[in-house]
This record gives C-alpha cells, structure tokens and sequence, in this order.
C-alpha cells in the first residue's frame, strides 16, 4: 500500500501555519495577486516570459515557507498528465518551411516549434501549481472566505449572493484534501481484506477496473461528510444575516500595495516579455 501513502502529502488545499512575508500579507491583496499571476501565466506566449514565471512561482515557494518536498510532490501529482500533453503539443504542433525539422514520420513531425511549444505547456502548468500550492499554503480558510467577501462587496448591490459564492470556493478547495484522505482509508480497508492494488504486472485496464471498487464508497462517503458540514452550518444559523461580522477585522495598508504593486509588475514581464 505505499502507492496510497503519497496521497497524505497532497499540498491543494492545505493550509501551512508559517510567519512569511506572504502569510502577513491582508487577504486580498494576497488573492488580487493570484488572480494577476495566474492570469499572466494563462496569457503569456512567449518561452522567456514562462522562463520567468516558472522562477517567479518558485521564489512564492521559497517566501512562504513551503517545504521544497512539499512542492515537488505537489508537481509530481499531475506530472504524467503535463507530460502527454506536452508530447502531443510536440508531435501536433505544424512547422512553416522555414522551421528546423528534427523528425518527421506520416503525419507526426517534431520541430523547432512543437519543441517550443512543449516547452512552454510544461512551464506553464509548473507554474500554475506552485503558485497555487503557495497560495493554499500562505491563505487560511477563513483569511480566504474574508478576502473574497470583501472583494465581491460591490456585487451585493446587485443582488448576487457573494456569501454563498465564497463560501462554495472555500470549500471547494479545502474539500481536496479530504477527498484523498477519504480514498487512502478506503482502499487500505480493502486491502485489508484481499484487494490487490501494487501488483506491477497487472496491465492498466486490470488496474483502471481495480479502482471501480473504490468510487462507489468513496462518493458515499463524501456525500454523508456534505450532509454532516450543511447540517452543521445550518445548526450554527449560517445565512440568516446578510451582515456577517468576523473576529478579525483587516487592514490593507502600505505594504499590501507594495505587495500588489510588485504582483503587478511580475505579471507584465511574464506577458511582455519578448
């Protein structure tokens, strides 16, 4: 069962408790400037630009204090995925006659192009799950829940209800690693009573037919912990006021512009980077 111990160290959605220069930060400056990276690094095209939005990401890492192991497992989890995709954008991607040619057989060519083009997918989707993985880190449920309420503030003019939305994107996100941690438990009590799930020669359709055992109970059991959360919050008279008031009130002061200035100023180099 040690394939299964790798799910305890699933860095989404988990909250690191650290004295950072990030976790000092107010909440929405801290949200504000996800929101400006990831956008930046949704939107660059050039390779320089991604070159630095991966060195970028990485320095988040190391200033909110998120171990570097943390971080890898946290690349390592969708590694297999990027890597497909990367080798499909490198076999797809068309050449123009001007282009270097390495290698062509039927209709799959790899170019200087679809080199260029994997190359910028893999920095690309490393960039977006570290900063992701700092921003769960460095953001508190409730620091986010804080953030967003007060960000969406000016759509409570308008009837929108930014109380349920918050809340739907906090707990969308701590959800995660619940989830895994739900998986973990079921499949070592099936392995406990005979479930094989490390046999190396078993072939991927054995293995994909292996985890139909494990989705039925695992949706059972995040259905039952729904139902538990929204009975809670109902018996705590969670949404009977639109005027919700916090034990923390928060300040955006001088050093979150500064913060925000230089999220700011990171994105455009990672979009106009030539």
């Amino acid at each position: 069962m040690a394939i299964f111990e790798n799910l305890q160290r699933v860095s989404v959605g988990t909250f690191i408790p650290a004295d950072s220069p990030i976790h000092r930060r107010d909440p929405r400056a801290k949200l504000l400037a996800l929101i400006l990276l990831i956008s930046a690094v949704t939107l660059g095209r050039s390779l320089a630009g991604l070159l630095a939005a991966v060195i970028l990401s990485l320095l988040v890492v190391v200033l909110s204090k998120v171990p570097v192991q943390k971080a890898l497992t946290a690349l390592r989890v969708p590694l297999l995925a990027i890597l497909l995709l990367a080798l499909l954008q490198l076999l797809i991607t068309p050449s123009g006659p001007d282009d270097r040619l390495f290698f062509s057989v039927w209709i799959f060519t790899i170019s200087a192009p679809g080199v260029r083009a994997a190359l910028m997918l893999i920095m690309r989707f490393t960039s977006m799950v570290w900063l992701f993985t700092a921003a769960a880190a460095a953001i508190s449920a409730i620091e986010m829940i804080y953030g967003f309420s007060l960000l969406f503030k000016p759509l409570q003019r308008v009837g929108i209800p930014t109380q349920s939305l918050t809340m739907t994107i906090q707990m969308m996100l701590r959800f995660i690693p619940y989830l895994v941690l739900n998986a973990e438990k079921i499949a070592k009590a099936q392995a406990a009573r005979g479930a094989v799930w490390d046999d190396p020669r078993g072939t991927i359709i054995e293995r994909t037919r292996q985890m139909l055992p494990l989705i039925v109970p695992l949706f059972s059991t995040s259905l039952r912990q729904a139902d538990t959360l929204a009975q809670a919050m109902v018996a705590r008279a969670y949404g009977a006021s639109r005027q919700r008031s916090g034990l923390r009130e928060y300040r955006f002061d001088f050093k979150d512009g500064i913060f925000l200035l230089f999220a700011f100023s990171a994105a455009g180099v990672v979009l106009f980077l030539p």
